[in-house]
């Protein structure tokens, strides 16, 4: 089984805590010249990596993919079913921020197979999403998912915690409000104070204070998701009833990815070893080598043995499906070690095992980076 991401690189403007590749759209697009770019690069793919395997899912990313027309997102999605095999239960995903889709354009997408939206909120407190940078207001936020909700029977929402002057009180009002809201599944990240951002200018000029510890939010957030009726099936995500991103669980399980645009990153296996591919992540420079290149090749690595292991091994720890070690050769469980630290950790209530997958215990979780580093380091 695999997967495919689309991503669109532009939004209206950059909020101050944002790293991802991703430009203001500022000028003139010429949709239909980046359409033939996405049809382009899904046939090189369908013709060098792709084996004939069920897609699960589509994810729209961005950026701002909501910002893109109707038509174009219609169209990309008829593309993927003339080349690709789909699941008969395929998750259809889009990214959409508020003030970026309406009712009539969520009637066109859900018509076009738009089955999940992934609404950015981020926060419900005005003042707070303008330190963000983000362009709509707290009530703009919840006015947009309740109307979806009335399209949409998936919905998703993203929130930040531990922000500048953010305390746990104000978090968990704010956290148990949103949990009210018509939504199925909600991501909750920690904010990283990431270089080359407004944020980290801000932070560093002393107009805002760096956030404090983040493990009592952690704590906190799980907590209060839980008893909400919401599970932690990764160390960001929570979902309502099994409504898990079927996107990203494809990722937590080391699956094949076939990523589209600017900046996309895939994994896909060839002779039974993964290739990385990264993908030019100027726009104007990926726009051209797709469209302009007769047979847009690649810039493929193929990962090591120690590559993969360490890969499967972060990607899956975070997430309740945990890891498989029959998939890890035997070379490499002596070479670092595994079977004496996975007994050690069992031993101190940090791993669980569950048939052949290895998956952390909630002490475990909130030790996710440590535990991960140990696995990680050789022993000859």
């Amino acid at each position: 089984m695999s997967t495919i991401y689309i991503h669109w690189a532009f939004c209206r403007s950059k909020c101050y805590y944002c790293d991802f590749n991703s430009v203001p759209c500022n000028q003139f697009i010429d949709y239909s010249k980046w359409f033939i770019a996405y049809k382009k690069i899904l046939q090189r793919y369908k013709e060098q990596y792709y084996k004939g395997e069920p897609i699960t899912s589509i994810y729209f990313g961005g950026g701002t993919p909501s910002l893109l027309p109707s038509w174009f997102i219609v169209s990309i999605l008829e593309e993927i079913d003339d080349m690709f095999k789909l699941a008969p239960n395929l998750e259809i995903t889009l990214e959409a921020n508020p003030k970026t889709i309406d009712k009539t354009k969520a009637f066109e997408l859900k018509k076009s197979g738009i089955n999940r939206l992934s609404i950015g909120v981020q926060s419900i407190i005005d003042n707070v999403l303008k330190m963000l940078g983000r362009t709509h207001s707290a009530i703009e936020a919840k006015d947009c998912v309740f109307e979806m909700s009335e399209i949409f029977d998936n919905i998703s929402i993203d929130m930040i915690y531990n922000r500048p002057r953010q305390n746990i009180q104000t978090w968990e009002k704010e956290l148990k409000e949103v949990l009210e809201y018509p939504i199925k599944h909600i991501s909750l990240y920690e904010l990283i104070i990431e270089p080359n951002t407004k944020l980290k200018e801000m932070i560093d000029s002393g107009s805002l204070p760096f956030p404090s510890s983040s493990a009592e939010f952690f704590e906190k957030t799980i907590e209060i998701a839980r008893s909400y009726g919401f599970e932690m099936y990764e160390v960001s995500n929570f979902a309502k009833d099994k409504h898990y991103g079927r996107h990203n669980v494809s990722y937590w399980k080391y699956e094949d990815y076939y990523g589209v645009g600017a900046g996309a990153h895939s994994r896909c296996t060839v002779n039974g070893h993964k290739i990385a591919i990264a993908q030019i992540s100027n726009n104007e420079e990926w726009l051209k080598w797709a469209i302009e290149t007769e047979n847009p090749e690649f810039n493929e690595e193929i990962l090591n043995e120690d590559d993969e292991f360490k890969e499967r091994l972060i990607m899956g720890l975070r997430s309740k499906f945990g890891v498989n070690i029959e998939l890890i050769s035997e070379h490499i469980k002596i070479k670092y070690g595994l079977k004496n630290k996975l007994k050690k950790l069992q031993a101190n209530s940090y791993i669980m095992n569950k048939g052949s997958d290895v998956i952390l215990t909630d002490d475990g979780i909130m030790k996710l980076n440590l535990i991960i580093q140990y696995l990680t380091e050789e022993c000859l």
